[in-house]
């Protein structure tokens, strides 16, 4: 029975539909299943060894769609090695009849822009241009409206950008340039001069910072 798509009932019957995917590679890889995305995870130090349980798992799980009426779109599909900054490269290749799997070294999962070094350069770079638009309407707006209502618009506009995952990015060199947003926002807020300290505003404003988290609230 077809389903429309963005029906209330869509999501839950194609996880129900696709519930036993797991179960034909769960033994030699780790697959995670989070709405309509599937990923696996395949670790495993040697680069002959890991090739043949990539294009292993690729296979199975072309046949699990196969014999459930459905078709792995290749073209959709990438693949990304976590390799360290000195390890030679070795180009990885997952096909079937004729298509390949792309391997890519940047790639946007679930809103977090991921590379194959995970430093998060990408990520912050990414999201720095959202954040410094907020801190213009800041400007725009601070003279015009009340401290309740600019603390509201910071947690809707930059907070929510900001926090988006910061467990994974917030240890990185780039987190300071989301920190000096942070403190330039903050500034705007309440007026203050530029080479005002931050740690007051930020007390006043009950908005708390951390070193290892720079962009953390409670």
């Amino acid at each position: 029975m077809p389903v429309t798509q963005g029906s209330i009932l869509g999501p839950l019957l194609f996880l129900v539909y696709i519930n036993d995917l797991p179960l034909q590679i769960n033994t030699i890889t780790e697959p995670i299943l989070f709405a309509d995305d599937t990923s696996v995870i395949i670790s495993n130090r040697n680069f002959i060894d890991f090739s043949t349980s990539a294009n292993l798992v690729s296979a199975h799980m072309i046949e699990w769609f196969a014999a459930n009426v459905l078709v792995l779109n290749l073209e959709k599909a990438n693949i990304m090695r976590f390799i360290i900054v000195n390890q030679p490269y070795c180009a990885l290749t997952i096909s079937h009849k004729d298509k390949c799997i792309e391997e890519v070294v940047n790639l946007k999962f679930h809103g977090i822009q991921i590379d194959s070094h995970l430093n998060w350069k990408n990520h912050i770079d990414q999201i720095i241009p959202k954040l410094s638009v907020a801190c213009y309407m800041f400007r725009q707006k601070y003279h015009i409206c009340y401290n309740d209502t600019l603390r509201s618009i910071y947690f809707a506009y930059f907070q929510s950008i900001a926090s988006y995952a910061i467990i994974l990015w917030g240890n990185s060199s780039d987190s300071r340039k989301m920190f000096t947003l942070q403190k330039r926002i903050i500034r705007i807020m309440k007026g203050a001069h530029r080479r005002t300290s931050g740690r007051k505003l930020f007390k006043k404003l009950e908005i708390l910072t951390a070193p290892s988290q720079y962009i953390y609230t409670h």
